[in-house]
């Protein structure tokens, strides 16, 4: 379920269904000319956008078993929690691509808590702002991207307010009790070293940047780890381990014959 995109991945067909509210007349007009012009589509979220869009509404609002379903309506944060809160020892926070939102990880994230009854599953959601490339289009996305090209990749706007909310979810699971109440309940105090940061395409790029160069007391953040899905790594020429976490395990996952973020972007990253 969280394997990059495969070759066999249809483009076009998931990045037109006609009925989907986020779709304007600017969008298909100008996906018309791409076509006329037998032009290659530079819309970075044709394949994430459907994850959520072609989810049934059985998937989207019927809890898991094994977990209960959390959601926050004002920022779109989803999260997962073991149904028994006492055996909660392990946090993923999981960052959706271009385009998407929380809910288009909540099935993934179904499954998983099935098969990981202490982890935790933290799904944020975006702010919805205009991306450059995509013609100012509004859209969530972490950071705005300018172009495809490696100097475009160095200006990366938004993504350092976005390393913040990130940086966030990660202290609320070290200090749960700096928040007062929960409306989760008790809940248990996770240790950095049992915190992964997991991401998707723009996701991947956010939780590699962010637990890489973020730091705590003036040293790394120390992770269990970094997962990144077909993703990449921004602002390659301004970026610098934080000292501390030069050992932190990363899983970098992407596709050979990948049409949105090309394999050697994950190659030079």
């Amino acid at each position: 379920t969280l394997a990059p995109r495969a070759k066999s991945e249809p483009c076009w067909p998931k990045f037109f269904p006609w009925s989907h509210p986020r779709l304007s007349l600017k969008a298909i007009t100008y996906a018309v000319f791409m076509v006329k012009h037998r032009m290659r589509p530079t819309f970075l979220f044709a394949t994430s956008l459907s994850i959520s869009s072609r989810l049934s509404p059985r998937l989207r609002f019927q809890s898991s078993l094994g977990a209960k379903i959390h959601r926050n309506g004002e920022n779109g944060l989803i999260i997962l929690t073991p149904d028994d809160s006492s055996k909660h020892s392990a946090t993923v926070i999981l960052c959706h691509g271009l385009g998407d939102t929380a809910v288009g990880w909540l099935d993934p994230a179904q499954y998983l808590s099935k098969q990981l009854p202490h982890v935790k599953f933290v799904l944020p959601t975006a702010p919805t702002q205009p991306v450059t490339l995509n013609m100012g289009f509004a859209m969530p996305s972490w950071y705005d991207i300018v172009g495809l090209d490696s100097r475009s990749n160095e200006i990366c706007n938004g993504l350092d307010e976005s390393m913040n909310t990130i940086l966030s979810l990660v202290e609320n699971e070290v200090h749960p009790e700096e928040n007062g109440l929960s409306p989760l309940g008790p809940q248990n105090s996770i240790d950095y070293r049992r915190i992964v940061l997991a991401g998707f395409s723009q996701g991947g790029a956010l939780a590699l940047y962010t637990g890489m160069t973020q730091t705590r007391k003036n040293k790394g953040l120390g992770l269990a780890g970094i997962l990144v899905l077909s993703g990449y790594l921004p602002r390659s020429k301004q970026f610098a381990i934080a000292p501390g976490s030069e050992s932190t395990p990363i899983l970098h996952c992407h596709g050979k014959e990948d049409l949105v973020v090309p394999v050697e972007a994950a190659s030079m990253s």
